[in-house]
């Protein structure tokens, strides 16, 4: 794993577990605004309920008190009454009763439930925008209504239905239709109330996604790091190879490589019947360079010749190897003609060269002779006969004056 896949696997990684934290935080409190409507739905149910109980009796009379006044919008006979015994009672109706049970809860748990209508007689049961907007979607058949929303500064969780014209409702309301909105209730509930909670939820889902976030990047960081250790010693194993396989003077192939790759390609000559060249390859007067510049000058030219050589094997099924001493051989799977260009072409690029050779018989510069062969492998052949070949043209090069490329045509 390289270091750009590892920090990419990281980012990834860090991003996938941010993702589900997010989705994992929507979703607790989307949680906690349906539990929030549910408990909502049951104040809401609860009071139509009691509602409901007052309106079958035609309303309660309680006593008139400092808290308890008779209620102004309330125009019925016999709303206010006087016992026997000289106490005095009001009539409580269903309206006026859902007041102040709000009035009651909203001072002890903070949940607020209020009483409204298109057009209320009583000012305090005005719906505001939330509200209205509701009521509106009642008309239309919506249901119920719930939303976040804020009430003099504060958040709350909202809830509101719409409240129907049953028969005990006629009792006081003459001119109403059964079945018909007349208003809605609507609930709000602090989400201080549900802080805690939600708080709490998000408090062990931020140290659980970090847990993960930092194993999983342990886990990564441990796969990086002992596939950086492995990838290290293949490269070891690797350079080794090379090594083993590379002459280290000229760093062509040695004659260890050539072996493998002739018998290689001999045999899938042999398969597919082509034809398979080689050069023999042999630096002019070599010994004499050695002998008048010194060791250190010929290894030079050794190196020389070698990378001017190598210029021109690019494809896989060529080689150009070191054979031994100043000899080079090229294997390549070409026909006899090509082989002979390729052969002159290489002769001219070491001569172009320009490398001086004082001791040299044919050129005031390095020169090479070449011998070029070419077989079609047959059952009753060896590949020891190309290099037969190849070595005996090379001589007969060498022989007719060098710097020349001598062919095989036995």
């Amino acid at each position: 794993m390289r270091r750009i896949t590892f920090l990419v696997y990281t980012v990834l990684w860090i991003l996938l577990i941010s993702l589900n934290l997010y989705q994992q935080v929507t979703d607790t409190k989307q949680y906690a605004q349906k539990i929030a409507t549910r408990q909502a739905e049951m104040f809401f149910d609860h009071i139509v309920s009691v509602r409901k109980w007052n309106a079958s009796h035609g309303g309660v009379y309680v006593p008139i008190t400092e808290k308890t006044q008779p209620n102004p919008y309330l125009d019925v006979p016999n709303r206010d009454v006087e016992t026997t015994n000289g106490k005095r009672l009001t009539l409580i109706n269903p309206a006026y009763m859902t007041r102040q049970l709000a009035e009651m809860n909203e001072g002890s748990s903070g949940i607020a439930f209020h009483l409204t209508g298109f057009n209320p007689l009583r000012p305090e049961n005005r719906p505001d925008l939330w509200e209205s907007e509701a009521l509106l979607a009642f008309q239309k058949g919506q249901k119920s209504v719930s939303d976040m929303g804020t009430i003099n500064g504060r958040s709350y969780y909202r809830y509101m239905a719409p409240l129907t014209v049953d028969e005990s409702c006629l009792n006081c309301h003459q001119g109403y239709k059964v079945g018909e909105v007349r208003g809605g209730i609507s609930v709000s509930i602090p989400s201080a109330n549900m802080d805690a909670f939600v708080n709490e939820r998000l408090e062990h889902l931020i140290i659980t996604h970090a847990i993960v976030t930092l194993i999983g990047s342990i886990v990564l960081l441990l796969s990086y790091l002992a596939q950086a250790r492995l990838s290290q010693r293949l490269d070891k194993a690797k350079s080794r190879l090379q090594l083993a396989y590379l002459d280290s003077l000229t760093l062509l192939p040695n004659r260890r490589y050539y072996d493998a790759f002739v018998k290689r390609e001999w045999k899938r000559a042999l398969r597919h019947q082509y034809p398979i060249s080689m050069i023999m390859i042999d630096i002019d007067f070599f010994k004499l360079y050695n002998d008048n510049l010194g060791h250190i000058e010929g290894d030079h030219c050794l190196r020389q010749v070698a990378r001017t050589l190598k210029r021109f094997f690019r494809r896989p099924g060529d080689l150009i190897a070191r054979y031994g001493g100043e000899e080079f051989c090229v294997v390549a799977a070409c026909d006899a003609e090509q082989i002979m260009v390729l052969a002159e072409i290489l002769r001219k690029a070491v001569e172009s060269m320009r490398l001086p050779h004082p001791a040299s018989k044919v050129s005031e510069f390095v020169t090479i002779s070449l011998g070029v062969a070419t077989i079609v492998p047959g059952d009753d052949q060896a590949f020891e006969r190309l290099l037969h070949c190849a070595d005996q043209a090379l001589y007969d090069a060498k022989a007719s004056g060098r710097n020349r490329v001598g062919q095989y045509r036995g």
